[in-house]
């Protein structure tokens, strides 16, 4: 039972991923994965399947596979819906992420804090932080604690590295660290500015920053590069860049990332949505002459007016978008600022009760209430589900389910969000393979995503 409880030092390390800035980069640097994290939304270990939902509202499908690696769980049979979870996945050539490195685990048992390492007593077992708001904790270590960063045991901790500590709160108030990354991060020198010298024979380039400042950068065999160049000899002239390097041991700066390319144009426009692909990160805008452009969306895309991600973008809400084409010709939003007029915006409308019939021909299933009464629920392309279904066709008579949506101009309801499923006690006996998952208890079916407001 330990082991599911006191997850091993990755799986603690995501847990303490405000901590550590991202938990797959204790696991190495590899560019080329994507890497995300999240909450499980759905899984399906018999498709060999999961869905994650990142916290700007993105909804990304993972498989996994034999070569597929876990920490915190043995295999995806033990994933539960509401855990989080980081990924590192390959894409392949058909769009499929395959997930090489799956952390995940039940955060609720565990606190944790970071803070600079101000006192270290091996023989004791323990060692004391300074938290950013001058906090004194100390904490106890024994032979469950897993250590990460710079550090192995508790006796290569030193004072003065900063750390990040995942704990739990025994009843006489002792605090015993589940997990510790600690390390001595080195100084990093960051600059932008526009490339004025480069010399790939040499391994170095130059820039001028806005103020003037010119400033020279080496390049080594660890480099990473992002943008439009995969190495030094794409760099060119006049090209924007970003640099983030380090001091070498001759003095010498050394570029661990470069980021350069041609500044994109500015595109922005303002219309109506006519359509929206969550899952695709992308929606379409009709201009107000007619024109329909399709905007995809990315982490760094922000979000204002009434929305907080793409899943909360709607077909008829007014949008204001400005963004960039990239290379492969893709409209990319980097803001996007929608919602309805105060007198256009659709009353959200929520309810829970229990699957009376479903119609797949129809679109629409019932629901009765506690009180007797029932209520007829359309869905549409833009419905998402959770709980143990992960779609219309998942819906089965008998289900406790929960709602949020909308009544359309025709006066019919329309689900933005349901949330379904069978508590343990009335689950049916018979088998369904492809959701073989945890069923969650009744209470948990309507949880606060299920509140969260749609428009």
């Amino acid at each position: 039972m330990f082991k599911k409880v006191v997850i091993p030092l990755i799986a603690a390390i995501l847990l303490a991923v405000t901590l550590s800035g991202t938990a797959l980069a204790a696991e190495g640097d590899h560019p080329e994965l994507l890497k995300a994290r999240g909450e499980v939304i759905a899984v399906d270990p018999a498709a060999g399947k999961f869905r994650i939902e990142k916290s700007d509202g993105t909804v990304l499908t993972f498989f996994v596979n034999e070569d597929t690696n876990y920490r915190g769980l043995e295999s995806l049979a033990e994933m539960q819906v509401g855990w989080k979870a980081g990924v590192a996945a390959r894409e392949d050539e058909d769009g499929k992420s395959w997930a090489v490195l799956v952390i995940a685990g039940d955060t609720s048992n565990f606190n944790q804090v970071r803070g600079k390492v101000i006192d270290v007593n091996t023989s004791a077992g323990k060692f004391a932080i300074e938290t950013p708001d001058g906090t004194e904790m100390r904490f106890f270590v024994d032979e469950k604690t897993r250590y990460g960063g710079q550090i192995s045991s508790l006796e290569e901790l030193e004072v003065g590295m900063g750390a990040g500590v995942v704990y739990t709160e025994h009843g006489e108030g002792k605090l015993i660290a589940v997990g510790l990354i600690a390390g001595s991060a080195p100084e990093l020198i960051k600059a932008k500015g526009e490339v004025t010298a480069v010399d790939a024979n040499l391994g170095k380039f130059e820039i001028v920053t806005g103020d003037g400042t010119r400033m020279r950068f080496f390049v080594d065999e660890k480099t990473r590069y992002q943008g439009q160049l995969s190495s030094l000899k794409e760099m060119q002239v006049g090209w924007q860049a970003g640099v983030t390097a380090k001091e070498g041991d001759d003095g010498k700066p050394i570029a661990v990332l470069v980021i350069a390319g041609i500044r994109p144009e500015t595109i922005r426009a303002e219309g109506i949505i006519v359509g929206v692909d969550a899952a695709a990160g992308k929606f379409r805008l009709e201009k107000g002459d007619g024109t329909i452009l399709i905007f995809f969306v990315n982490e760094n895309t922000s979000y204002k007016g009434q929305v907080e991600g793409i899943r909360d973008l709607e077909k008829g809400m007014r949008a204001g978008v400005g963004g960039y084409e990239d290379q492969e010709g893709n409209l990319i939003a980097r803001a996007v600022v929608a919602g309805y007029p105060q007198n256009e915006r659709p009353e959200l409308i929520r309810a829970q009760g229990t699957i009376k019939t479903v119609s797949p021909g129809a679109g629409k299933f019932q629901l009765e209430k506690s009180d007797g009464s029932v209520l007829t629920v359309y869905v549409d392309d833009q419905t998402s589900y959770r709980g143990q279904v992960d779609g219309f066709a998942d819906l089965e008579k008998g289900m406790r389910a929960g709602f949020a949506g909308y009544i359309d101009q025709d006066g019919k309801i329309v689900a933005r969000v349901v949330a379904a499923g069978y508590p343990s006690a009335d689950r049916p006996d018979r088998e369904r393979p492809s959701r073989e998952r945890p069923a969650p208890e009744e209470d948990s079916l309507l949880d606060d995503r299920t509140q969260a407001p749609i428009s």
